[in-house]
């Protein structure tokens, strides 16, 4: 299994409990594929720096996450059928902290 991070921007229109139900929808993708969830980082709404689908505000939520390689695509390939849903950013944590952990060595 390989460590992820994905950044969701879910519709601030929608009331908590909605956006709450975004977020666990999401989870379910993850602990349905065998994954499993590490963190969660709310950061709430926040105004978007550009417009995205009419919208100007969005509520941020960063989730890390263990899952295994092949199960990704089938995430992703998930994510536009979840209610709610705006924009996602995946990255794999391990490429992300790799050069650091090589520059504390030096």
């Amino acid at each position: 299994m390989h460590p992820y991070e994905t950044l969701l921007l879910i519709d601030a229109r929608k009331d908590d409990v909605e956006i709450e139900a975004t977020i666990a929808a999401f989870a379910k993708l993850i602990t349905d594929r065998g994954g499993e969830i590490g963190t969660w980082d709310k950061w709430g709404r926040r105004k978007l720096a550009y417009e995205i689908e009419k919208q100007t505000d969005g509520y941020y939520a960063v989730c890390t996450y263990s899952v295994p390689t092949p199960a990704r695509a089938e995430i992703e390939a998930a994510l536009p059928f979840v209610d709610g849903l705006i924009r996602t950013k995946t990255i794999r944590r391990d490429y992300r902290t790799r050069g650091k952990v090589e520059e504390a060595a030096k």
